[in-house]
């Protein structure tokens, strides 16, 4: 018994110590032959700290800046939503080296070296693990599948934002745009002046959710709200828990917060099949899914075309989770800063007021999608607000081998942050007057606009960029008109100029808005 004993002990003991030593190796050992690696290409960044890497720093510099505001005037979101970076980047340049946790992360502020990165077609630079808190919001869709899965996902819904398609749907975003707006008249002109203040920001969230309700799972935001309302939570987790260090196995342990996932994942689960069981009955008397995103999904479920089945259930499950947050969240924030830089640039305002009344008529008849394309100030106006204040501050990549960046020796396992919104303020790129606000410089289109035909990046670029481009800027055009034609407006005094990153970028208090009435 003792030498069964013995032996099991020094088992033990080989074991702990083969466990020990290979984390001394990934803690210790190899965060530092990683970092002189890069050193002695020149490239430096703030020391790592064991385990917790630069994580610590970065959340008391957010936390230092959290309640700092800006000037209407100002533009420059960084400090507030990036303060890490920016410090990192005034000692040490563009391109540095920061730690999460034992991972390196390379900061691509270089647009040369974010044109390799996101036109890589060869799976050099995948996506980064999201974790488990952001996997739960958005799903294994689009976003995160990567090769073969990724391209077999793409086949199958790209036939729901073409072109012909989009202006198919305009009649709908008009409809659900219009019952906003009436709303609104109905207040303004039951108040002093024909003036009213509307928090807009929860309005337009509300407002795009039901357009990509309608638009791509033939539902609206009623039926699908439990769906939005969990989802927002789940953002707010994710959001909360991102610079947090990842300790293996800790995401299955039934702590508070991912007890509180696990029931949001199952809300949206369920509502999701609903949603999912209804189209499939009425596709039996109907003798087809549609042609909206939901019914091409559950056409390549069920096998039609002869081809076999093409996505499983699970696989839609996902993807309707991807669509469902996409499909509404960026829109809503666009036309949120879009409406803010409008407000404090009336001559702006007036502008496009004048176009849209020119292309699209009066305010009774809903915008097409051949007026909504000839309204190229309003499009500048957009990618402007794009370019200031875009959805998301930064995009991530990963390393899959060791790669050769632009000259740089990039180790395999290296994370690669594209900083979008210190991008997008790079003078050197958009020209002295990168900080301002100003959307002739897209007069000319997007690809010349800049110094690179490619620098706007906020719906990435290559061949992983946004499948819904058009779609968003489609229903921002169409919203916006119709708003433009009914109201003129300004920013409510009350209103506070702090844009705050909760995984997109959005007014931390909201953005109220005074309404007038054009036509009392």
């Amino acid at each position: 018994m003792g030498a069964a004993m013995g032996v099991v002990a020094a088992a033990a003991g080989v074991v702990a110590v083969t466990w020990l030593w290979a984390a001394l190796v990934h803690l210790a050992w190899r965060p530092y032959a990683v970092a002189r690696a890069f050193a002695r290409q020149g490239i430096r960044g703030p020391a790592y700290r064991l385990f917790v890497g630069n994580n610590e720093e970065a959340k008391a510099m957010r936390a230092a800046t959290s309640g700092d505001t800006l000037d209407r005037s100002c533009h420059d979101i960084v400090p507030r939503v990036m303060p890490h970076y920016r410090a990192w980047t005034s000692l040490y340049g563009k391109v540095f080296l920061s730690w999460t946790g034992s991972t390196p992360t390379l900061c691509a502020g270089d647009y040369n070296m974010v044109k390799r990165i996101l036109s890589d077609k060869t799976g050099l630079y995948p996506k980064p693990d999201p974790g488990p808190n952001i996997m739960a919001l958005l799903g294994m869709g689009l976003v995160f599948t990567e090769g073969d899965d990724w391209a077999r996902h793409r086949r199958v819904v790209h036939p729901a934002f073409t072109m012909d398609k989009l202006k198919m749907m305009t009649g709908t975003m008009a409809a659900c745009a219009g019952e906003v707006i009436r709303a609104w008249e109905a207040r303004a002109a039951a108040a002093a002046g024909g003036a009213v203040t509307v928090e807009v920001g929860q309005q337009f969230q509300e407002l795009t959710a039901d357009v990509i309700s309608h638009t791509a799972f033939g539902s609206s935001y009623r039926q699908g709200k439990e769906v939005f309302l969990a989802q927002r939570e789940l953002q707010f987790i994710a959001f909360s828990t991102i610079n947090n260090v990842r300790v293996p196995g800790l995401e299955y342990a039934p702590t508070k917060t991912n007890v509180r996932r696990w029931q949001l994942e199952r809300k949206v689960r369920s509502t999701l099949m609903a949603i999912i069981d209804e189209r499939q009955a009425a596709a039996k008397e109907a003798r087809g899914y549609g042609t909206d995103l939901l019914g091409l999904m559950l056409e390549a479920n069920a096998g039609g075309g002869g081809g076999g089945r093409i996505m499983s259930m699970d696989e839609i499950i996902d993807e309707c989770k991807t669509f469902f947050f996409a499909g509404h969240d960026t829109t809503s924030h666009l036309l949120t800063w879009a409406m803010f830089l409008l407000g404090t640039h009336p001559e702006w305002q007036q502008r496009l007021r004048e176009e849209v009344l020119r292309e699209c008529g009066v305010a009774d008849a809903p915008p097409h999608g051949d007026a909504l394309n000839k309204l190229k100030l309003v499009t500048m106006v957009l990618y402007e607000t794009l370019r200031l204040y875009g959805a998301v501050a930064m995009i991530g990549r990963t390393a899959a081998a060791d790669a050769d960046l632009c000259g740089v020796k990039v180790p395999k396992g290296t994370n690669l942050a594209i900083p979008i919104a210190m991008l997008h303020r790079d003078e050197e790129v958009w020209g002295a007057d990168a900080g301002e606000f100003n959307p002739l410089r897209f007069r000319d289109g997007v690809g010349r606009a800049a110094a690179h035909p490619t620098a706007l990046l906020s719906f990435s670029s290559g061949p992983r960029s946004c499948i819904g481009q058009d779609f968003a800027m489609l229903e921002a055009k169409a919203t916006l008109a119709m708003i433009l034609r009914r109201f003129e407006f300004e920013m409510a005094p009350e209103y506070v100029h702090a844009p705050a990153d909760f995984l997109t970028l959005q007014p931390m208090r909201g953005l109220p808005v005074v309404l007038k009435l054009l036509n009392p």
